[in-house]
């Protein structure tokens, strides 16, 4: 296969969109996920799988507290998607104009959301680029019926003025992550939390 195929191939297989949040004292932060995965097929022990940039202020949040919470936004919630995927929380307070709450454990659980689900880590692996979080599901909400939204749906409605200030956010984003992936050895680094 030409190596070309792969990135179409690739986003195929991304994850419905999700809002990842976090808290640590009074620090917070949010952002949509590269991915989240189902991790588990026991329903008394849920667990997923997540992947965040790990230059990320919400991956710092994830680090020091060992929880976060994974939302699983609607078809209606597309602008999400810029609100918050293309700014930092280091320079924007996303929570501002958004309805959540303090919701277990500290963590930020947003309003209005397909479902949200509480979790906590229990192992990682460094990605170079990302950092894959491996979590216990302790606490979830199924908050209404309706389907989520996938990545492909959204580039089918962005302005095109959003589609722009994306895609300036790749022309920075790309280059660090080849970087930072060609930084890590071949060997796993997977941690045990405990």
């Amino acid at each position: 296969m030409p190596l070309q195929d792969a990135p179409s191939l690739l986003t195929l297989l991304w994850s419905p969109l999700t809002v990842v949040t976090a808290a640590d004292g009074d620090r917070r932060g949010g952002q949509i996920a590269v991915g989240a995965f189902a991790a588990s097929i026991v329903p008394a022990q849920p667990r997923l799988l997540v992947q965040i940039q790990k230059r990320n202020h919400t991956n710092e949040l994830i680090e020091a507290s060992g929880r976060f919470a994974v939302h699983v936004i609607n078809r209606e919630q597309w602008e999400w998607v810029r609100h918050w995927g293309f700014r930092s929380q280091t320079e924007v307070d996303k929570f501002e104009g958004v309805g959540w709450r303090e919701g277990p454990e500290g963590l930020p659980i947003l309003d209005g959301v397909v479902g949200w689900l509480a979790c906590r880590v229990v192992n990682w692996m460094d990605g170079g680029d990302m950092a894959i979080w491996l979590a216990d599901v302790f606490e979830a909400e199924r908050c209404s019926g309706e389907q989520p939204i996938r990545w492909h749906e959204v580039q089918q409605v962005l302005p095109p003025v959003w589609a722009e200030e994306y895609g300036r956010k790749l022309g920075h984003d790309v280059p660090d992550s080849g970087r930072r992936m060609a930084e890590l050895s071949e060997a796993p680094r997977w941690r045990v939390e405990g």
